[in-house]
């Protein structure tokens, strides 16, 4: 039986309640100093789930003690360092193939500086977090009567896995992609990248000009959290109709927001139903039973048993993964579901 390991971090304080009640009672300057000496732990084990395939894994998830704002604000390499110490806390559980959420996967270069470290395969779940997107945004603007073909797309965090699958992804779709992101070298890479493949869609570098872009944006893709993003997102400034999608912890976009503009709609972007027999058990801000696509995709290799390379690491676009990955989706029951704010907008 093949197993996996996923690492997550805690994205804020209300996080850290859900898993540990006495937390409730300390103050919060004392749990974030705690957060910062405290190792890696293991908080959930499931076993014994079984693919639509009949295919049978054992998995292990394990917290690296840091709020994504801590994250963002220490050296890199503080932050690599405890990241790989659950990496091998995973290694220890026997675990193939490991998978690395959200900020985790992000940083040391798009998970490759943890994958050089390890004999263990490792996916950052960035291709069916990618083929989720691009499939619940065409179920977006079905639902809206968007013309894609007219309309102006912004992918914030465009230089990630994530946003430059997306980007090329909607190549020959969408009129014009704004690509937004805070690495100026990286974004002008990817801006030339996309131009070579000598489509018909227009293709521009905004930086982190998000104001100058958002009142005309159809369509916004946010692959980076609320922590990194300039606060232009407000109410009054989205256009009227905009489809965002907000894949982060935290969110950019407070459901409060779409409280006061009806016409908007916030979609989840990557949210997963696996088969009820690989229910995971572990409490996530979502609707119970769905997982997050990082969280699948690791579940996914693991059932494979692709567990001899890494699969999602690095920057470098790669549709041929996300197909890849969602096939193998397809082959074990793993569902991509439409939601805004872990709530499913349309049962298929």
């Amino acid at each position: 039986m093949n197993k996996f390991a996923f690492v997550l971090n805690p994205y804020d304080i209300k996080n850290i309640h859900d898993y540990c009640f006495i937390s409730k009672l300390a103050p919060q300057a004392l749990i974030k100093m705690i957060l910062r000496i405290l190792p890696p732990l293991k908080i959930h084990y499931a076993k014994n789930l079984r693919s639509a395939q009949g295919a049978t894994i054992d998995g292990c998830f394990i917290v690296c003690p840091l709020l994504s704002k801590q994250v963002l604000a220490a050296k890199e390499e503080a932050v690599l360092n405890k990241i790989l110490k659950a990496v091998r806390l995973g290694e220890k559980t026997g675990a193939k193939v490991i998978g690395m959420g959200a900020l985790m996967g992000v940083a040391g270069k798009g998970g490759q500086w943890i994958a050089e470290k390890t004999p263990v395969a490792i996916t950052t779940g960035a291709s069916l977090a990618t083929a989720a997107i691009l499939e619940t945004l065409d179920q977006a603007t079905d639902l809206r009567k968007v013309d894609l073909s007219k309309s102006k797309v912004a992918i914030v965090g465009a230089t990630n896995a994530i946003g430059q699958n997306c980007a090329l992804g909607f190549l020959n779709r969408a009129d014009t992609v704004f690509l937004l992101a805070k690495n100026t070298e990286r974004l002008v890479d990817l801006k030339e990248f996309l131009i070579a493949q000598k489509s018909k869609t227009n293709i521009i570098d905004k930086g982190l000009a998000l104001e100058d872009v958002i009142k005309e944006a159809d369509i916004i893709i946010f692959t980076t959290s609320a922590i990194e993003v300039p606060p232009a997102a407000t109410a009054g400034n989205l256009k009227k109709g905009a489809i965002i999608c907000d894949i982060p912890s935290p969110r950019n976009i407070p459901e409060e927001i779409c409280l006061s503009r009806k016409d908007i709609l916030v979609i989840d972007g990557a949210v997963i139903e696996p088969p009820p027999t690989s229910r995971i058990g572990l409490k996530l801000p979502i609707k119970d039973g769905f997982i997050f696509a990082c969280m699948a995709e690791t579940m996914l290799l693991a059932f494979e048993g692709q567990t001899q390379e890494d699969f999602s690491t690095g920057f470098k676009p790669d549709l041929n993964k996300v197909a890849r990955i969602k096939a193998l989706a397809d082959k074990h029951g793993f569902k991509i579901k439409f939601t805004s704010f872990g709530v499913p907008v349309l049962d298929k």
